[in-house]
This record gives structure tokens, sequence and C-alpha cells, in this order.
């Protein structure tokens, strides 16, 4: 499963500090298998993807997952999720990063004759709606980290 090229699964498993040989351990499989995972050979089962959110500290990975591996069920899947982890946060902005990057060719294909289509003026309805969201996710996250900062700054002026 991936978005844009991008391998969220591996995403999150560096993110979480991990090797691949040390997230194959904690998740129970083989090294060779988890890779196969991570590049998209072969589908995330619902308790891997559950047993990679626990691992890799990254809940917004189960909401992603969901939406992703059953696209009839994604519409009643929030696409923004409260980080509650730092992983969380840092999958959020690669995420948001990837969808910008999406809509942003599309829009440069649509844009460049100067004139839009019925069709292309449906596209860009939804690039809006994608950026609408991507914003919704950035914010959350900077919300998220400056929650962070302020944490920091009390633990800091206490030691002093």
């Amino acid at each position: 499963m991936t978005n844009n090229g991008k391998l969220y699964y591996k995403t999150c498993r560096e993110n979480a500090g991990l090797t691949q040989e040390q997230a194959a351990v904690l998740l129970g499989v083989e090294p060779a298998t988890l890779s196969r995972y991570e590049n998209g050979h072969i589908p995330v089962s619902q308790e891997l993807a559950a047993a990679m959110v626990k691992v890799y500290r990254t809940p917004s990975l189960g909401s992603w997952h969901l939406r992703h591996a059953n696209p009839d069920l994604a519409w009643c899947v929030p696409e923004v999720v409260k980080p509650i982890t730092d992983g969380c946060a840092a999958f959020q902005m690669e995420n948001a990063e990837d969808d910008i990057s999406t809509v942003r060719a599309a829009v440069k294909l649509i844009l460049r004759d100067g004139r839009v289509t019925q069709e292309e003026a449906e596209k860009l309805k939804v690039s809006a709606s994608t950026l609408r969201n991507v914003a919704n996710r950035v914010l959350s996250a900077a919300t998220y980290l400056e929650k962070r900062e302020a944490c920091a700054e009390e633990v800091s002026s206490s030691d002093g």
C-alpha cells in the first residue's frame, strides 16, 4: 500500500527508530516477509497493521491503513486524526507532504493551458478538498508539536 510511491509502513517503522530486523522480531514475522509488506508486494492484514500501530507507537497508521485497505469503508474513517504520539505527528507530516506533491502536479497539468474543462473543474474540486484535509493534518501536527514544546520548556525550567 503506497501513496505517491511512499511506503508508509516502512516510514512509520523508521520513525520509531527500528531496523527491519528489530521490527520483524517484535511483529513475529521474518525480515524478508516484513520487507514484502513494506514494499507493497503483499497486503498487510488488519492484525499485522494493529501490531505495527502498537510497535511503532503510531495510532494514525491504523486510521490510514483502514482508509486504504478497505475503500468501501474509507468514507467513515476520519481523514484527520489528532496526533497522540511523536510517531503520529511525523506520519501526518509525511503523508501531508505527499498529498501536496500529488495535488500540485495534478493542478499544474490542469491549469497549464489557461482553460478548465468541466472534467478538470471536478478534478480541481477534489484537489481543493484534498488541500483542506492536508491543511487540517498539518495544523493538527503543529498543535501537537506546540504542546510537546511547552512540555519540554516546563521540564527544562523545573530542572534549573
